[in-house]
């Protein structure tokens, strides 16, 4: 980037580590960072409260039956990560529920 940026940064403690993102700009950028303050996602973050927040939550559910069945699947491995996001994003783009990003 050129010149002076703006840095959106979440609450998440994480997100929100100045030392962090020190660290890994580039010396000649300049910045102002914002915070989103907690308990307003909703309003500033419509995708994540409408699509990834079910996304995320079809995810926990594939998963924790997978764990709770005792298939002899390793869920923490990358490619079956790999293989599970490649699963639920075929379903999520199922024409039944396409408008599920446009309401968001």
């Amino acid at each position: 980037m050129d010149g002076h940026c703006l840095f959106l940064a979440d609450s998440w403690p994480t997100f929100a580590d100045q030392e962090a993102v020190e660290e890994v700009k580039p010396e000649e950028l300049k910045y102002g960072m914002i915070t989103i303050p907690p308990k307003v996602t909703g309003q500033i973050q419509p995708l994540d409260v409408l699509c990834f927040r079910m996304y995320k939550g079809y995810f926990r559910k594939v998963s924790n039956g997978i764990s709770l069945n005792d298939q002899p699947v390793q869920v923490h491995h990358r490619d079956v990560i790999r293989n599970l996001h490649s699963l639920i994003y075929q379903q999520f783009t199922s024409r039944r529920i396409e408008n599920l990003i446009a309401q968001a």
